[in-house]
């Protein structure tokens, strides 16, 4: 912009902007494309289920670690407590991922019942339809196979909070000095700790 009480500069408007937009008026077309394929791919590898089994994981970093959504694949700890190897899970259309690891034992336990309770409702094909080998599904079971369009999907649990009265000991609770308190303690205990390891070092 001009500063002050100066002219306003001859401006060059025309420069053929619309050599430089793209227009997307296939996106309808593609879009049917897109689910065509979709059949098409389902179509080719039924029975087996679209997609593969997925970890239930939390995002990292504090700002984001709120939001719990699927991961990339288990690790080798949930497989090694559902009783399952690496190879024969991803025959088995379990996803593996060797690079994330537990950070907690609620997390580990979530996503073992996962697979356990895939692997209760999971049918075995045999590779040679006359061949039936050792883990493999029965005909009966076969025959009532239906693909699956998702893998026991993520569903968010809705919160619904009771509305009720306010009582006295919370109005009185005060959280600021409840910390204040808390750290007092800490740093007495901190002291203590101090004054016996000089007493037993010397």
């Amino acid at each position: 912009m001009v500063s002050h009480n100066n002219v306003v500069p001859e401006s060059y408007y025309r420069k053929h902007w619309k050599d430089y937009v793209k227009n997307k008026f296939n996106q309808p077309a593609r879009k049917k494309k897109r689910a065509l394929r979709r059949k098409q791919k389902a179509a080719a590898i039924f029975p087996r289920p679209i997609g593969q089994l997925r970890p239930i994981i939390r995002c990292p970093t504090l700002a984001k670690n709120r939001k719990v959504r699927l991961g990339r694949g288990f690790t080798l700890e949930e497989l090694k407590e559902a009783g399952l190897g690496i190879r024969y899970a991803r025959t088995v259309g379990i996803g593996v991922d060797l690079r994330r690891r537990n950070s907690n034992e609620e997390q580990l336990k979530i996503n073992t019942e996962r697979l356990k309770l895939y692997t209760s409702k999971l049918l075995v094909f045999p590779r040679k339809p006359k061949q039936h080998k050792k883990g493999d599904s029965t005909k009966e079971e076969l025959a009532k196979a239906v693909q699956q369009k998702r893998h026991f999907g993520l569903e968010h649990a809705k919160v619904v909070s009771e509305i009720r009265t306010i009582t006295k000991e919370e109005k009185a609770f005060s959280a600021n000095e409840t910390i204040k308190a808390a750290l007092e303690e800490k740093k007495k205990a901190d002291i203590e700790f101090g004054k016996k390891l000089n007493q037993e070092r010397s």
